[in-house]
């Protein structure tokens, strides 16, 4: 039986401290960074998407940040095949491969080796649902796909109009839920042996003010001028990017519009990224054999790294990992 190829998953809300901690762990394990966020892939939106910094970066590798352009598409099963490829690079180097962010369908489909099937496509219907959006609005589209598939339909955020798109376009094409293909999917043998991680709070209070001191210092760090230059982007295009669903620019877009205070702006997107952050987290507590990490059982954040490695240590020397250099 070929060997599997241990991967450290470090997961968890917003503003939980994923990075911090993905981090700490990459550079004492000698690893590299593979990043596990839909939003952080496309390039000159920095402070919005919560890309790591430049000195971050700087400490470990990272990859699969910032390289996709505003416009181009991107699917969950691109991201399983460009995160595969990268793992394989990873560990061909005797590197430990750290899977770092938050949205938890890039991670589970990843590490649970789920395949997809990309023949199932017709760009006629697929324009077709587009403009249906466009005219009727999302919200039409949604409640047709609860009719049809209401499994899928809980799974998928309304505002979501791609995946949203991608569904009904299943669904018609083939005459099956959509959520049928996940099913299928799930029985497929993955290549990797994981450990995953979740970085949290037990106090949901604590996290939410985590979630308004980072909206305002991405504010004070110069958001406003980055969503302007991105809604100047999206102003003349009848379907928007996918970036614009991001938490931090749909919010400001109608402040844009003169249709809301930057004040009111502001608390919307604070409001927003609780509820995001809520949503991660009952995803995360669905998966089997995570471990969650509460940032408030510990005083300082060198703890929390201490017993992150030590969860790391056990996992890489059940199949003898632990001989990477270090």
């Amino acid at each position: 039986m070929e060997k599997k190829i241990p991967v450290v998953a470090v997961v968890g809300p917003t503003a939980a401290g994923k990075t911090a901690l993905g981090i700490a762990l990459a550079k004492k394990f000698n690893g590299e960074i593979i990043s596990c966020d839909s939003m952080q892939i496309y390039r000159g939106l920095p402070i919005g998407t919560a890309q790591p910094t430049a000195e971050e970066q700087g400490q470990v590798p990272h990859h699969l940040v910032s390289f996709l352009d505003w416009e181009t598409s991107f699917s969950v099963s691109d991201y399983v095949s460009l995160a595969a490829e990268t793992i394989h690079e990873v560990t061909s180097k005797r590197k430990q491969a750290f899977l770092v962010g938050g949205t938890g369908l890039y991670a589970r489909s990843l590490l649970r080796g789920f395949s997809f099937e990309e023949n199932c496509r017709n760009e006629a219907l697929r324009q077709e649902l587009l403009f249906r959006a466009e005219q009727e609005g999302a919200e039409t589209l949604y409640r047709e796909l609860q009719s049809l598939d209401p499994i899928s339909a809980e799974e998928i955020h309304p505002h979501n109009i791609k995946r949203v798109i991608r569904a009904l376009e299943y669904c018609k094409l083939t005459g099956e839920p959509f959520s049928k293909q996940a099913e299928r999917s799930q029985s497929a043998v993955s290549p990797y042996r994981s450990l995953m991680l979740c970085v949290s709070f037990r106090d949901r209070e604590k996290l939410y003010a985590r979630i308004d001191r980072r909206v305002d210092k991405m504010m004070e760090q110069g958001l406003l001028e980055e969503a302007e230059r991105f809604y100047r982007f999206c102003a003349d295009r009848s379907v928007l990017p996918t970036a614009a669903q991001a938490i931090g620019y749909k919010e400001l877009f109608p402040y844009f519009e003169n249709k809301l205070s930057l004040q009111e702006a502001v608390e919307n997107m604070k409001r927003e990224s609780r509820r995001y952050a809520k949503r991660q987290l009952t995803w995360f507590r669905r998966e089997q054999d995570i471990r969650f990490l509460y940032q408030d059982d510990w005083e300082n954040p060198e703890e929390l790294m201490q017993e992150g490695a030590l969860l790391v240590e056990e996992f890489r020397k059940e199949k003898g990992e632990a001989d990477c250099e270090q």
